[in-house]
């Protein structure tokens, strides 16, 4: 007998692990005991401020008074990552940390477009239908789920921005209900 995943609290710890990497796309394979990242994030490299030619030089000292020193500049750019594991424990030990972090941030508005609430509200979808993970992909806003329906069969949904917005929105209310909070 197969254990029942609950996806919605699974993937927006994963995605909340993903957000720290500055994630531009990726894809989530889910196997019976792990879930296997590999994507592109995008690091900025600051670029070192260039030094005045000459400090000790008189004229040196002049060319530069009353200027600022230019600003350092960011180059984007983007790496590639692969075999990114997160076991059940992992999992379980990063949600507990963000429980503590969250609970001094409680009055923080949710953002629907973060990946951690997009793969939360997915989650949420997938619990709620009672379906299996099997893989996701996330590219340019767009998230791409491949999972197994009730009777077995092997399915693939694409969701736009505007699917997902309204995905979480429906969800959103569905737990202002559920609480009592109007």
């Amino acid at each position: 007998m197969t254990k029942t995943v609950r996806y919605e609290n699974t993937l927006r710890v994963i995605g909340q692990n993903l957000e720290s990497l500055e994630i531009e796309s990726f894809e989530l394979d889910a196997s019976d005991d792990r879930y296997v990242v590999s994507g592109e994030c995008q690091r900025t490299k600051a670029t070192p401020t260039p030094e005045p030619l000459s400090t000790k030089a008189f004229l040196g000292l002049i060319r530069y008074v009353g200027k600022k020193k230019p600003a350092q500049t960011t180059d984007p750019q983007i790496s590639h990552f692969s075999g990114l594991s997160f076991t059940e424990a992992d999992i379980e030990l990063s949600d507990q940390k963000s429980k503590m972090l969250r609970a001094k941030f409680d009055d923080c508005t949710l953002n629907p477009q973060s990946i951690s609430q997009v793969l939360r509200t997915v989650g949420a979808d997938l619990d709620h239908r009672n379906n299996r993970l099997i893989k996701l992909s996330w590219r340019h806003q767009t998230l791409t789920l491949w999972h197994f329906n009730r009777l077995g069969v092997e399915v693939k949904e694409i969701f736009m921005p505007a699917d997902l917005y309204n995905l979480w929105v429906h969800q959103f209310k569905k737990r202002l209900k559920s609480t009592g909070t109007n």
